[in-house]
């Protein structure tokens, strides 16, 4: 589970390491957008938690095949990460939560004020929105790992135990 505001390097994190881990990579973003698309909620305020319950059906599919996943998404409080955890339990699958941080405000901003929407429908929020985002403490054991420094890629793999692409369903070394 890899999570963190917007513009820390989530998508970038978890795409990467769902190539090399071979896991299927869930993206909330894009359950939000295509709800949008498909004209299923009327406003982007209006999309709430239904993306991640999407993300979480079809990681419950995902891990019932056998094929591990990466989930990218803020999860901004102890409700949205909640039923992630309960499913790993109910599936006996080992989870593992990342916490993207970026360190450097100036760097952050910069990220976020240069970053485009690269799905249709999706709507990327803007430095205020950002700062002003409700999170609260994660009491999930997790990893925290700063995008500013160092490879942060190398620093999730370093924290989930893995050392390379795997078939799907092989036990994380």
């Amino acid at each position: 589970m890899v999570g963190g505001l917007p513009g820390v390097g989530k998508t970038t994190v978890a795409r990467a390491l769902a190539g090399r881990l071979g896991a299927a990579h869930l993206r909330i973003d894009a359950f939000e957008a295509a709800l949008l698309r498909q004209g299923l909620v009327p406003t982007p305020a209006d999309v709430g938690a239904h993306g991640y319950v999407l993300a979480l059906a079809a990681a419950d599919t995902c891990l019932a095949a056998g094929t591990d996943v990466v989930v990218d998404a803020v999860f901004p409080v102890a409700a949205s990460r909640r039923p992630f955890r309960d499913l790993a339990v109910r599936r006996d699958a080992p989870v593992h939560w990342v916490r993207l941080i970026c360190t450097d405000p100036v760097e952050h901003r910069r990220r976020v004020e240069q970053r485009a929407a690269d799905l249709s429908g999706h709507v990327v929020p803007d430095w205020t929105a950002v700062q002003h985002r409700d999170v609260d403490q994660w009491h999930e054991r997790h990893t925290i790992v700063d995008t500013v420094t160092g490879d942060p890629l190398a620093a999730v793999l370093a924290a989930v135990g893995a050392t390379g692409r795997r078939p799907p369903g092989a036990p994380l070394r």
